[in-house]
């Protein structure tokens, strides 16, 4: 049995990742957390940085026809949900099955195969008790024997910017729209908040839905989809601070 999973960031091209650098790099160092700050909060002000700068907002791309390419058994069901750690938790049995997977395909602009920056090797990680997170999830399926594949986006220019170096042997490659040689059982999509904007919600809730296999969100995620429009936020407290400047003037 193989399992799919996708990255809603395969879809969002930045130069951290190793897309063009373009005029404006400064604009995407972004520090990231899995936490409601980085996933809601934070957006408005990257999003004023951008008009700030005069430049358009950034957008996902190329995510329309994407499941064209693969095939999936009778038993496939798509489950969805904001962070990637969840597919660590994903495994036959979630279809009927049994075991483990026998492969595990990644479209992602990360490797989430455990990053040497927090574990010095696979076994550190499999002894420290730190558990699956979304930059480690793929160790548990590589742990049960799954045969890895990672497939980078295509806007990546080279897998020599950023160094990949995962904790576990991974075939690594930069995407060329090739069909996996394999029918799928399970797909797993994770939306990647904290990565990937909040005005690409309503494109997110498309592709998914686009997806030809029944869809589900994973009933241990808890999210706001969609998120509030950074945009109209920024609006609507700008347009606050002015009435109560107006109310404090008036009030003497």
């Amino acid at each position: 049995m193989h399992m799919l999973a996708v990255d809603w960031d395969f879809f969002f091209p930045t130069p951290d990742a190793g897309g063009p650098v373009g005029d404006h790099p400064e604009l995407y160092g972004w520090p990231v957390a899995e936490d409601e700050y980085h996933t809601e909060v934070v957006w408005e002000a990257r999003a004023k940085a951008f008009l700030g700068a005069g430049v358009e907002l950034p957008q996902v791309q190329g995510w329309r026809g994407f499941w064209d390419r693969f095939t999936f058994t009778d038993r496939a069901v798509l489950i969805y949900a904001d962070s990637n750690a969840w597919a660590g938790q994903l495994w036959p049995s979630t279809v009927g099955g049994s075991g483990a997977w026998e492969s595990v395909h990644l479209y992602d602009a990360h490797h989430d195969a455990g990053y040497k920056t927090n574990h010095a090797s696979f076994d550190h990680w499999r002894t420290s008790g730190d558990g699956i997170r979304c930059e480690n999830w793929m160790l548990a399926h590589a742990w049960a024997g799954a045969r890895l594949h990672v497939h980078f986006p295509p806007w990546r220019e080279s897998l020599a910017r950023p160094r990949e170096v995962p904790l576990v042997e991974v075939d690594m490659t930069i995407d060329d729209g090739a069909v996996p040689g394999v029918a799928f059982d399970a797909v797993y999509v994770c939306r990647s908040g904290a990565w990937v904007p909040p005005w690409s919600d309503g494109e997110f809730t498309e592709f998914i839905r686009s997806a030809p296999v029944p869809i589900g969100l994973h009933p241990g995620n808890q999210w706001v989809h969609p998120r509030p429009d950074p945009l109209r936020m920024g609006e609507l407290k700008e347009a606050l601070y002015a009435r109560v400047a107006e109310l404090s003037d008036r009030n003497g």
